[in-house]
């Protein structure tokens, strides 16, 4: 039977392989989709920042390129570390944001708490993927793993 060497052969390594996979789409293609309406969603960003929506209209920039670097990466399995950076940037700066708007916007916490704990479920889904990745440290080892 074909089984190429980058094939996980036990069932944990298998959904986490899934899941590190269908995660990294899914924060790529929600940056890329940022990016196709980019208009809005920098509307979106900078509204109800107040004094910091210039930086608000520059963030709508660089979110999206984080998730798309952060996204590819995951599903590439390479370099980790800039994988983990962009999309903890990114993913972290939602709630941040979203709160902000709160304090120096006066914006409602009705308003903005519902996109907050929406990112926080990414953030909580972000984690599992990172535990459940086996890089490295042996969990995935295939010369154990017996095959059919």
């Amino acid at each position: 039977m074909l089984n190429p060497a980058w094939c996980p052969k036990s069932p944990k390594c298998i959904v986490a392989l899934c899941l590190r996979v269908s995660f990294g789409l899914s924060l790529l293609f929600v940056g890329i989709a940022h990016y196709l309406t980019i208009s809005a969603f920098r509307g979106m960003v900078s509204d109800g920042l107040g004094a910091v929506s210039l930086l608000g209209s520059l963030w709508a920039y660089v979110m999206p390129a984080l998730m798309i670097v952060g996204g590819a990466l995951l599903v590439l399995d390479k370099r980790r570390d800039i994988e983990a950076w962009a999309s903890s940037l990114a993913l972290g700066s939602i709630p941040a944001g979203m709160l902000l708007k709160s304090v120096i916007g006066g914006v409602s916490l009705a308003d903005t708490m519902p996109a907050a704990i929406n990112a926080f479920v990414w953030i909580a889904l972000y984690i599992l993927v990172m535990k459940m990745s086996c890089c490295g440290s042996g969990a995935c080892d295939t010369s154990r793993a017996t095959t059919m």
